[in-house]
């Protein structure tokens, strides 16, 4: 437990050096999401082969990396859709060629399987990548909503284990994540809902100029922030899903007690997009 707590306060000053200058210079989220870009891709290929060798792990590197497409259309771009529509496009067309062009070339059975299994790690981690780095280059404000994005699922599960912890008695997915039960994940999302609530009435009600009535403004807020707790409650449960189906118990040990970077951001990778969503819709 001590080398965990540790860890995790070794994790939280490197995030938050990255964020710090991001306020001003951008490019610190690019450099921050290049690096979990990086190492998250390492890991998942890696997990995957243990059970689908057929996998194409340069198919997955070349997707991945797509997430930096909106990077490379600052100086042309500076709408957050058009920005979108530049980073989807190519990448759809990329998965689905990935996806179909397997089973065409080989007659081995198992070539769809790894087709498909190359694309959806692609979408799993270019995805939530590319939303963080649309939100950084092109969104008013950004910045804010990439750190909630980020932060949400940890006051998630800092709720959750608590309230878990005293009021927990129903299993939620005993066969995936045996400790988590269905008062600890009401918990964690009634919290995660308050909390961003109170985040977009004292703080971004005064930065963003918004046409919404401030109740609707941070009732709207208020839902964002239950949805974020859900969706990082899922992401958390698929990345448990994909380490159980391997048969593996971390996804790396770059952080002691704790794993690896995929352990740490399974559930920012299902938050980023509903962030993104979020900024889109609230700005």
């Amino acid at each position: 437990m001590k080398q965990r707590i540790i860890t995790g306060a070794v994790f939280t000053v490197i995030i938050v050096a990255f964020l710090a200058p991001a306020f001003f210079w951008p490019i610190f989220i690019l450099l921050l999401t290049a690096v979990v870009s990086i190492i998250a891709t390492f890991e998942l290929i890696r997990a995957v082969r243990v059970k689908n060798k057929s996998i194409m792990p340069w198919v997955v590197w070349i997707g991945s990396m797509m997430s930096f497409i909106p990077a490379l259309t600052y100086f042309c771009v500076d709408s957050p859709y058009v920005a979108f529509v530049i980073y989807a496009l190519p990448v759809l067309v990329y998965v689905f060629v990935s996806t179909m062009v397997p089973p065409i070339l080989k007659e081995d059975p198992d070539a769809l399987n790894a087709g498909v299994a190359s694309s959806s790690l692609i979408l799993y981690i270019s995805f939530p990548i590319a939303c963080a780095n649309i939100m950084a280059l092109y969104v008013e404000h950004g910045w804010y909503f990439v750190v909630l994005g980020l932060f949400s699922p940890w006051i998630s599960d800092v709720f959750a284990y608590f309230t878990g912890s005293f009021f927990g008695k129903h299993k939620i997915c005993p066969h995936i994540s045996p400790k988590k039960t269905w008062e600890g994940c009401i918990g964690g999302a009634v919290c995660c809902a308050i909390v961003t609530g109170l985040f977009f009435a004292l703080v971004m009600n005064r930065i963003v100029d918004s046409d919404l009535p401030f109740a609707l403004y941070v009732a709207l807020a208020t839902v964002s922030g239950l949805i974020l707790s859900v969706v990082s409650q899922l992401g958390d449960w698929l990345a448990s899903a994909i380490k159980r189906m391997v048969g593996i118990k971390d996804y790396g040990n770059i952080m002691p007690g704790h794993g690896g970077v995929m352990d740490r951001f399974d559930s920012a990778f299902f938050t980023l997009p509903i962030a993104f969503a979020m900024a889109l819709l609230l700005v």
